[in-house]
């Protein structure tokens, strides 16, 4: 599955991509997420081996996402974006496996190869196996009745942070999210649409949200203004311009708050600690069974 909004050449390239894989995925399904340039008749036109689903109006990469995934009709879903794929030609066959031989995951994510090296150390070809408590959804592949199973992705959220909140929900199921170094991923990064201010308080704001939402009480109280003041300590380390802004995101936040509440799935704590805990330490496992 992959979602796009005006970036037509970036999603030909991908596409092209997928073409040479050995085998080929059974579907391809693409969301054109309100776009305004030719990248519906591009689909049409060139890859009519494509469902193409249409926002008329845009409705995220989240919401997108949802609607994909509940279209598929595969056992396994591929999540890529429209400017990511993969390098091995028989990647199909080899994900296979890897589901096969890992009944308890959830969600299978892999290495990006991109120009830049902001790549997490953990993360690389050269990382050993292990459990994380996040994935990228431009590099993961996914059970699909699994995603049915549980609350899915906050469609609210709009862009970003749906793939931590979703990995918190595959723990408290009593399965897995694991990163599989052998498959990579070539991610080119295209720069439209990444204003990295704008991409700060989006991520920041649903993390908060997701905290709403996930986080039991009494805990809630200390751990919503933590990831708050983290947030705000990494806007500070980026420059003034980024700190003056914070207010924005807060102010956001603030108005979501009625509705993550009425959302509420709380976590048994023992579990969102160790999933916490997972987050800074790759080392650090969640066992399958504290799940509800």
């Amino acid at each position: 599955m992959i979602t796009t909004r005006d970036r037509r050449e970036e999603l030909r390239r991908t596409l092209l991509v997928l073409r040479t894989l050995d085998p080929r995925p059974e579907e391809t399904l693409v969301c054109a997420d309100g776009c305004t340039d030719d990248t519906v008749e591009l689909l049409r036109s060139d890859f009519s081996e494509c469902t193409v689903i249409v926002n008329e109006t845009p409705c995220g990469s989240v919401a997108s996402r949802d609607r994909l995934l509940r279209a598929a009709k595969g056992e396994i879903v591929i999540s890529f974006d429209d400017d990511s794929h993969p390098l091995a030609t028989n990647f199909i066959r080899r994900l296979a496996e890897l589901f096969h031989a890992q009944p308890d995951a959830a969600v299978i994510s892999f290495p990006e190869i991109r120009d830049s090296q902001d790549i997490s150390p953990t993360k690389t070809p050269h990382s050993p196996p292990h459990l994380v408590s996040a994935y990228a959804n431009c590099a993961a592949a996914m059970r699909r009745d699994i995603y049915l199973r549980s609350a899915g992705f906050p469609l609210f959220f709009g862009h970003m942070y749906e793939e931590p909140d979703y990995a918190l929900q595959c723990y408290s199921l009593g399965l897995v999210v694991r990163f599989e170094p052998s498959l990579q991923i070539r991610h080119h990064v295209s720069q439209a649409q990444r204003n990295p201010i704008p991409r700060h308080h989006l991520n920041a704001r649903n993390e908060v949200w997701s905290v709403l939402m996930r986080c039991p009480l009494p805990q809630l109280v200390a751990v919503a203004p933590y990831r708050v003041w983290r947030q705000f300590q990494y806007a500070c380390s980026e420059g003034w311009e980024w700190m003056v802004r914070e207010p924005l995101w807060w102010w956001r936040a603030l108005l979501g708050v009625g509705k993550c509440w009425n959302m509420r799935q709380p976590i048994p704590w023992a579990l969102y600690y160790r999933w916490m805990k997972l987050a800074r330490s790759a080392e650090a496992q969640i066992e399958p069974e504290v799940g509800p």
